[in-house]
């Protein structure tokens, strides 16, 4: 059970994975800290992707008319240029 324990937010798991793009482009790592490295980096895309695919629906779901069809979100610009 996941008691006391920190869900990372996006921005987190964001951070997580350009930390591991640098340490894979640096070349350093062997081989099987390379290869760790890269699941490790699969499976933070897979879970950034994930959350990014919730939050479009979230958004669609904000943006639907009463018939359920999507309605274009139009916004005002200010006239002072």
């Amino acid at each position: 059970m996941k008691d006391n324990q920190h869900e990372p937010s996006f921005e987190e798991r964001v951070t997580q994975l350009e930390t591991i793009v640098k340490t894979l482009e640096k070349g350093d790592a062997s081989l099987e800290e390379a290869l760790q490295l890269f699941e490790e980096g699969i499976a933070l895309s897979r879970q950034l992707k994930k959350q990014l695919d919730r939050t479009e629906k979230r958004i669609e779901q904000v943006l639907q008319d009463e018939d359920g069809r999507l309605r274009p979100l139009t916004m005002e610009m200010d006239d002072e240029t």
